[in-house]
């Protein structure tokens, strides 16, 4: 009783630290998040230490909630932060005030970084043209990210050296992950298997570069994102064959560009915030 209790503590401190519940929230939408709530707790074991976490927020990783189903930007933006905010007191140890400022660890205002930034975009894409070509064109990848050599996911699979866990996503919400799942074994699962084998060479690349998760946007765009927490995101879309978007415009997760800087005649170098 008292892990649930203390779950329901924190997400009431969060709530009024970091303002009302979401506007978007109903009954089975705060049960689908309370019920994610409490098998996060369960997946990540009681730390004093600092920061341990962290990486699990990074984009569609572990703690990087996602709601699938919303179709307003605005409230896909909004709890990008709720989120970060209810998890982030969680599971991170630190003041509200520490916490009010890591994401802007992934912000880059300044010309000097954006050009550096560019430059190691221009490097991976030059280096990793086969293997990002490979998941454009396989018609079973959607998202690859990567935490560690044997810890990473494909798709809403997360895989780990001893299980894997596929989430589907809540019922109203749509959340990945979610309080939804299936635990199995990778000698379980031939097709999960097959995946792994296929990402082998991205994922290395991808570590080579810090790069946090390349995902499809559609049969031709691909958005490789290096780094982020929250809804600060930054990477490059390459294919993209359309009108260039300018800041203020919606990416396809719902975020809010903040800079956008041509890179080619069909890719873009992308913050948003």
């Amino acid at each position: 009783m008292i892990r649930p209790f203390l779950l329901c503590c924190t997400l009431i401190i969060a709530v009024s630290a970091y303002g009302n519940m979401p506007p978007y929230f109903n009954e089975d939408i705060d049960s689908e998040y309370r019920e994610l709530l409490k098998h996060v707790d369960k997946m990540l074991p009681q730390t004093d230490k600092q920061l341990v976490y962290l990486p699990s927020f990074t984009p569609f990783n572990l703690l990087d909630v996602r709601p699938t189903n919303f179709v307003n930007n605005n409230d896909k933006q909004a709890f990008a932060n709720f989120n970060f905010g209810v998890l982030g007191n969680r599971f991170l140890n630190i003041s509200k005030k520490q916490l009010s400022t890591l994401p802007g660890i992934s912000i880059c205002k300044q010309q000097k970084c954006k050009k550096e930034r560019i430059k190691l975009i221009q490097q991976f894409l030059v280096d990793s043209k086969s293997e990002v070509d490979m998941l454009r064109q396989h018609k079973s990848l959607y998202i690859v990210q990567q935490t560690a050599p044997h810890v990473f996911r494909i798709n809403n699979t997360f895989y780990s050296p001893t299980q894997l866990i596929t989430y589907y996503p809540s019922k109203r919400a749509g959340f990945i992950p979610s309080g939804d799942y299936k635990l199995s074994k990778l000698e379980d699962a031939p097709k999960k298997l097959a995946l792994s084998e296929a990402t082998n060479a991205l994922r290395q690349i991808m570590a080579e570069y810090n790069v946090a998760a390349i995902t499809k946007i559609d049969h031709e765009r691909v958005n490789i994102i290096f780094g982020g927490l929250g809804d600060n995101h930054w990477g490059i879309v390459i294919n993209h064959k359309s009108a260039m978007p300018i800041s203020g415009d919606y990416n396809h997760i719902g975020l809010e560009y903040d800079i956008v800087q041509k890179v080619s005649d069909d890719s873009f170098y992308y913050q948003t915030n």
